[in-house]
């Protein structure tokens, strides 16, 4: 994507209307939605906003891929500077208010390409592409999130789709060999994740339980089903159904508008099982083997296909690399949980 001074090729509106010594705020309109950015002074930006302000536009648009739009009529934004990491973004938070709030902890000098690079604001926005599940389903939606993040960047071309599979399959050995709650149930060591330091068995746990969905969806549907679609009808029909949501009632909804019995199926199979990613059968049928580091994708029969349906580059990304003409794209400089 160009720089914001020189235009970008989406209906994106930006003004600068509040402007004080605690922070700067910006408001951007795009493809409809409103966001609203208030940025620490410490952080390195133009007039404009750049480079904050091109990420985060580059960021929402990389998940709307998954449903076609965003789910949030607004959201709110605040960007704070901290020197405490090497990456690009340090840490993310969302606050599940009205709007919706996100808040990065971002070094103040990042590089355009350093953010877009970071997979730390794509988990984040994926949160918000379905309801908060509660405390007890934590790896329903930390589980969404890790299954994304990656896609979406290589989805909107930061990284290869290659490089895409290698991130989520190492995030599944994270999880394996993760020694905090093992032999624990699912259902019993969700709620306890903060206490027990479970993070990596949880997450990974969660996010092997979307590729599966996800794979099973494709592959026995012929390609009429997908998670894509079926959050993409969720959002239409189902979003404000409920005030609470837990993941059992995600799971029942979401196999409404797809194929209930693969998600019924995958629920039983994670929920009260030993927590550990099961991924092995997913990656068979996409044709993904690993031999020490080497990755292997088998391209000789539908496995190929598969693959780029879930991670292959799509429109806008598609005609130009993501981060802009003059910008050296990164790999992020830290791993996700």
């Amino acid at each position: 994507m160009t720089r914001l001074a020189a235009g970008i090729p989406v209906a994106l509106l930006l003004s600068c209307f509040a402007c004080n010594s605690a922070a700067q705020e910006h408001r951007l309109r795009i493809d409809g939605i409103d966001l609203m950015v208030e940025m620490d002074p410490d952080l390195q930006a133009g007039e404009d906003g750049h480079p904050w302000t091109e990420w985060l536009a580059n960021t929402l648009r990389a998940a709307t891929t998954v449903t076609g739009g965003f789910p949030r009529e607004g959201v709110r934004i605040q960007l704070q500077s901290t020197s405490r990491s090497s990456s690009a973004i340090a840490f993310g938070q969302v606050r599940r208010s009205r709007p919706p709030r996100l808040r990065f902890y971002v070094a103040p000098d990042a590089s355009l390409a350093g953010l877009n690079a970071d997979w730390r604001g794509y988990h984040e926005f994926a949160h918000l592409l379905i309801p908060f599940p509660g405390n007890d389903d934590i790896w329903f939606t930390e589980g969404f999130a890790s299954y994304y993040q990656y896609l979406l960047q290589s989805r909107a071309g930061v990284i290869t789709e290659r490089k895409a599979w290698h991130e989520l399959l190492d995030g599944f050995e994270r999880g394996e060999r993760d020694r905090s709650g093992r032999g624990r149930t699912l259902r019993s060591l969700s709620p306890d994740m903060w206490r027990e330091r479970a993070h990596k068995r949880v997450y990974w746990t969660g996010a092997a339980f979307f590729l599966r969905v996800d794979t099973r969806l494709r592959t026995e549907s012929g390609g009429r089903h997908s998670l894509d679609k079926a959050l993409a009808t969720f959002h239409e029909c189902c979003m404000d159904r409920y005030r609470r949501w837990n993941a059992r009632r995600l799971v029942e909804t979401l196999g409404e508008v797809s194929i209930g019995e693969i998600w019924h199926q995958e629920y039983r199979r994670t929920i009260d099982e030993r927590a550990e990613p099961l991924y092995r059968d997913a990656l068979t049928r996409l044709g993904i083997s690993r031999q020490g580091r080497v990755l292997r994708l088998d391209d000789s029969g539908p496995s190929k296909a598969l693959r780029q349906a879930i991670a292959g580059p799509r429109s806008p990304f598609n005609s130009g690399r993501f981060a802009g003409p003059d910008e050296v794209l990164q790999e992020p400089a830290s791993s996700a949980p």
